[in-house]
């Protein structure tokens, strides 16, 4: 998962509780936190900061080629 912190769309509580309900799920998961608004990874717009982009395509490729490269799904 992840999140920028000042996304209006998902306050702080609410995220908060789908951690909850994931962790009480047993679900495995990875979060992160970014202080960044809504959309901060599209790249278009006041909201872009692409150095944090940067940062979470490099999660989400490591992430695809941890599970998938291991046919770990």
């Amino acid at each position: 998962m992840i999140w920028g912190r000042q996304d209006p769309h998902i306050p702080g509580r609410g995220r908060a509780l789908i951690y909850q309900t994931l962790t009480e799920a047993g679900v495995t998961f990875t979060w992160h936190e970014f202080n960044a608004a809504h959309a901060f990874i599209r790249d278009e717009g006041p909201r872009y900061d692409p150095a944090l982009a940067h940062i979470c395509y490099t999660l989400i490729f490591e992430l695809f080629k941890r599970k998938l490269s291991q046919g770990d799904l």
